[in-house]
């Protein structure tokens, strides 16, 4: 049997949050974990030639805004500060 351990962005990254994320912006519902997690650092997350908004933690995984259908911003969790492709 397998344990699936959860990033700390996993955890993080709530459907509450993602609701908020919806209802305020991205942006907003981002600096909302920010402040409820201390042991975070803000960082630039490059997707595809563009450099977005996102949170870094200490065990390396990442919640960050990401570009989506229509021009709209989403949150996701990634265990990266670069991604490919949009």
């Amino acid at each position: 049997m397998t344990v699936a351990i959860k990033t700390v962005a996993e955890k993080l990254l709530s459907p509450d949050i993602l609701l908020q994320a919806k209802k305020h912006g991205a942006l907003n519902a981002l600096e909302a974990v920010y402040t409820k997690a201390r042991y975070a650092r803000f960082t630039r997350v490059k997707w595809g030639a563009d450099f977005y908004d996102g949170i870094q933690f200490d065990d390396g995984s990442y919640i960050s805004v990401r570009p989506g259908p229509f021009n709209r911003l989403m949150l996701v969790v990634s265990d990266s500060g670069t991604q490919f492709g949009k």
